[in-house]
């Protein structure tokens, strides 16, 4: 058995613990430690599990597997590289996940029950993809993407990092989305986004433009 820790004790934290409980090859392999969280005290009990550390503060011991269950792309990114350059070890959970062949998947990600990657696809670090969500085939999807329900990803697409694809949106096949860009849920995405838009509609259409790169 190998020691997990959770990052996030709060909403979607609680939500990845009742995911990896509910995985009987997590359960065979894997044992969650407690949360690692910086807005509670050390001791303190979250859904049965203990606080066992703040994130600021969290010094990587070898061995230890980290869960990064933080929904915002831009706080993934800002705790999992100052983990990074510890060393820390983080998995992919993905229960339940419909993956086809060829399918390349980076450390970090977190899978939700009933979704779906088709051939050939390649998923960068630290992706988040919920429930009922489909990527098609030959598709790559960078770093850092949060992926809401019951969106659809065409074959032959291009997402950058940081980027954040709201529920019920769908982006047709071979389009191309840059960095830090936002789609907006329910959007239908017919043409390329440039990096830092944010895109809303039917068809979707830029309705502001990041300024900072984060």
């Amino acid at each position: 058995m190998k020691d997990v820790y959770i990052i996030n004790a709060t909403g979607f934290g609680r939500t990845v613990a009742s995911l990896a409980e509910s995985d009987r090859a997590f359960k065979s392999e894997w044992d969650i430690k407690g949360f690692l969280d910086d807005r509670f005290a050390l001791g303190d009990t979250v859904s049965g599990y203990p606080i066992v550390g703040s994130i600021s503060n969290y010094k990587y011991s070898a061995g230890d597997i980290i869960v990064c269950a933080l929904g915002e792309p831009y706080m993934r990114k800002k705790y999992s590289s100052s983990l990074d350059k510890q060393g820390a070890d983080f998995m992919n959970l993905t229960p339940d996940l419909h993956r086809a062949w060829g399918v390349t998947i980076a450390g970090g990600g977190i899978f939700e029950r009933n979704t779906v990657i088709g051939a050939d696809s390649k998923i960068g670090r630290f992706v988040l993809m919920h429930s009922f969500s489909v990527i098609g085939h030959d598709v790559v999807i960078g770093d850092y993407v949060t992926i809401g329900s019951f969106s659809f990803i065409g074959g032959h697409t291009q997402i950058g990092s940081c980027v954040t694809i709201f529920p019920h949106a769908s982006i047709l096949p071979g389009i191309k989305i840059g960095n830090n860009c936002t789609i907006g849920a329910g959007s239908v995405v017919i043409k390329d986004v440039k990096d830092g838009e944010t895109v809303f509609g039917n068809p979707a259409r830029p309705i502001s433009k990041r300024k900072l790169d984060q």
